[in-house]
């Protein structure tokens, strides 16, 4: 009787080596094709980044008194603000994510957790030095930063680094501890009073000093033991990391692949609508006022408890309130169409409730009445919401326009309205042949609802502020 050789476990280089190996015969793409790919969106990058930055430099060269320190002020709340966002996804998606393919014939086996993540972690740690970097040379290129380039270059790199190691190690924490979360709402809110003080102190005729030293060298001696010090730390715990976590992000990953590709926000938006309202979890149990007619009294006490189980759309709401003086502030000449956006974003984050009865005729036919009558009983809180908005931010809006503010506010109600309402894509029109490839005509027509309105409305704002 024969005895079966001992099964050894592979080691995970060979691992990577065999599903590599793999991968490329099942390739369909030329190497041809990638480089063109690759061509084609570096020339957009080059072409609209070039003239994205050279119209912002234009904006900021020779400001007036003051705004050279209040620009400054802005720069440092946007970086923390970024930052912050740059947090929340790289907890959203990992930062390390590993498909359900491979959680299933890798991760499932006995096989070296540390040394399976170990290339992904690298890579991960480039990307982040990558983003610190340009981040930094951002800055230094609108003019907003000066000293040597080269260090302060360096400075961007290791902070980088340090929020990925970081993203890591948070991602490798238990799901109770709660200073991943902290960090976040740490950074966010440090953003949030660097743009308060400067706004604060603008129309308090105050100027805010900024530091006399290049922040380069600090930033890049603080940021070295920091960037260290999180990649051992995340190093070491790679092997804690566990599957779940590794694939908690896939779904966004692919839904984000798939909305990219297929041109249709919806696609990622259900996914982080439906994490966000399983985050919610248990909620407590109230019934309802009855106030005749009970049906749209219901439904509007629902739609007020939907809001306020979303505290972060209230929050994003009067985050674009304190935006809107912010730009006031730095950018007076484009305060009236910035305030026509910002009450658009605004509207936009009050209408939950419309995009999920208008996407779910089942939820229509369940709730009763007409399709009419349930999406404007789903307005009211959008609308309310909006004008709102427009009146607390009226002293940030440009010029005084009267009585067309109320026409301004109705449609850009109805622009929200119109995006909200979008019905799903369809791909069956034509596409119109151009020099850098097919132009989808029927399907940017279908995503140009609500901002079509919206691009009106800011016309007519300009024309009413002359």
């Amino acid at each position: 009787m024969s005895v079966p050789a001992a099964v050894g476990v592979p080691r995970a280089r060979a691992w990577r080596t065999r599903l590599r190996r793999a991968r490329r015969r099942h390739r369909t793409r030329s190497l041809g094709d990638t480089l063109t790919n690759l061509y084609m969106l570096l020339w957009l990058v080059v072409v609209y980044g070039g003239a994205l930055v050279s119209t912002v430099r234009e904006h900021l060269r020779a400001p007036a008194a003051g705004a050279v320190a209040e620009r400054y002020w802005i720069v440092v709340a946007a970086l923390l603000a970024g930052a912050g966002l740059v947090w929340q996804g790289m907890r959203m998606l990992g930062p390390l994510l590993a498909t359900p393919a491979e959680q299933a014939w890798g991760l499932s086996t006995p096989i070296d957790r540390r040394g399976w993540l170990l290339s992904r972690f690298v890579a991960v740690l480039l990307a982040g030095a990558l983003g610190g970097a340009v981040a930094e040379a951002a800055v230094i290129v609108l003019g907003l930063r000066g000293g040597d380039m080269a260090l302060s270059l360096l400075a961007g790199g290791l902070w980088g680094v340090a929020g990925t190691g970081a993203g890591v190690v948070a991602q490798g924490t238990p799901e109770h501890r709660r200073w991943p979360r902290r960090i976040g709402a740490t950074l966010l809110g440090a953003g949030a009073l660097a743009a308060a003080l400067m706004v604060v102190a603008h129309y308090t005729g105050r100027v805010l000093p900024r530091p006399g030293w290049p922040m380069g060298p600090g930033l890049a001696l603080i940021g070295l033991p920091l960037a260290v010090a999180s990649v051992v730390v995340a190093f070491r715990r790679l092997h804690r990391v566990d599957t779940i976590a590794l694939g908690a992000g896939a779904p966004v990953a692919e839904a984000a692949v798939t909305s990219a590709i297929w041109l249709d926000p919806s696609l990622l938006s259900r996914v982080l609508e439906l994490r966000r309202w399983r985050r919610v979890g248990t909620v407590r149990s109230r019934r309802f006022l009855s106030i005749p007619p009970r049906r749209a009294a219901a439904l509007l006490q629902a739609e007020l408890r939907r809001q306020a189980r979303r505290p972060g759309a209230l929050v994003v709401w009067g985050a674009l309130v304190l935006a809107q003086y912010a730009v006031a502030a730095v950018a007076p000449s484009v305060a009236g169409v910035a305030h026509v956006i910002g009450a658009y974003l605004a509207a936009g984050r009050l209408s939950g409730g419309l995009r999920t009865v208008a996407r779910s005729a089942g939820l229509r036919r369940a709730l009763g009445g007409g399709d009419v009558d349930q999406r404007l009983l789903h307005l009211v809180i959008p609308t309310l919401g909006t004008a709102l908005w427009w009146v607390l931010t009226l002293p940030a809006a440009g010029p005084h326009l009267g009585g067309a503010a109320v026409l301004l506010v109705a449609g850009v109600v109805a622009a929200a309205y119109r995006a909200a309402t979008r019905p799903p894509m369809s791909y069956g029109g034509g596409a119109f042949e151009t020099p850098l490839g097919s132009f989808p005509v029927e399907i940017l027509i279908q995503l140009a609802r609500g901002p079509d309105l919206l691009g009106v409305v800011i016309v007519l704002q300009v024309l009413l502020g002359r």
